[in-house]
């Protein structure tokens, strides 16, 4: 059954593994056999641009601790941003089912506090490129099970779960984070690419007001579903004129 935590204010419940093997999904091998070409793209990126902040402050103890670089945001495809990494989207292209990518870093001495994802629809996945200790000084945490990174290994595990993650070194903590559609969710793929959205956009109000977590999101269902079709036909009409030739 579709979950999404717009709707439900508590944890996703389920037997699923904390942390499902994807090591066989294609296209992961290729993508860890070229990491250092990932990270060399995001280096030169960053030096003459910079990465922000992400957008939820609440789910992080030390402001701007938590940064960001989006090439895909839930199927919206940011194609200016995309064009600075042409091998890595020549690579995550190969991967089917793929709905979310962004580059996300961790600076020294900082922790993304325990929260539970957007949706049980996808996997999430963190491909490692700059990581700078192991367990207990950085690392994952879903579910209640530890977890490191490794520099060019994927690590997949269910985001709707409960998961934490920390960086007490004092070097900065760089990651690949892509969400995999499950192959069961695929026909609800803008279904669930648009709820999602709407979701940021209730996480965005909460930052102003914290009260709206508190809310019964139950009501979110009827109040939210036109928006939430439009979204669903936006998306790919948004894509297709935004895209480059």
């Amino acid at each position: 059954m579709l979950w999404f935590s717009l709707y439900n204010n508590s944890e996703y419940k389920s037997d699923i593994a904390a942390y499902p093997d994807v090591s066989q999904i294609k296209g992961i091998a290729e993508l860890e056999k070229n990491h250092t070409l990932i990270l060399q793209e995001l280096n030169e990126y960053i030096q003459a641009n910079g990465i922000q902040s992400h957008f939820n402050i609440t789910m992080v103890e030390k402001p701007e601790s938590w940064k960001v670089r989006s090439l895909v945001v839930w199927g919206v495809k940011m194609y200016q941003y995309q064009k600075h990494f042409p091998k890595t989207m020549e690579l995550m292209n190969q991967i089917p089912g793929v709905v979310n990518i962004c580059f996300n870093a961790l600076e020294p001495q900082s922790k993304i506090v325990p929260h539970f994802g957007d949706t049980n629809a996808v996997i999430r996945c963190h491909l490692g490129l700059t990581i700078p200790a192991s367990l207990p000084s950085c690392g994952l945490k879903v579910k209640g099970l530890d977890k490191n990174w490794d520099p060019g290994k994927v690590i997949g595990f269910i985001d709707a779960y409960t998961h934490e993650a920390w960086n007490l070194t004092n070097e900065r903590r760089t990651i690949l984070l892509f969400d995999i559609l499950k192959p069961e969710f695929y026909s609800k793929k803008n279904k669930v690419c648009a709820t999602v959205l709407m979701s940021f956009y209730l996480q965005n109000i909460g930052n102003i007001f914290p009260s709206l977590y508190k809310m019964n999101r139950s009501v979110f269902k009827v109040v939210l579903w036109p928006f939430i079709c439009i979204l669903q036909l936006a998306i790919p009409i948004r894509n297709r004129l935004k895209r480059k030739y």
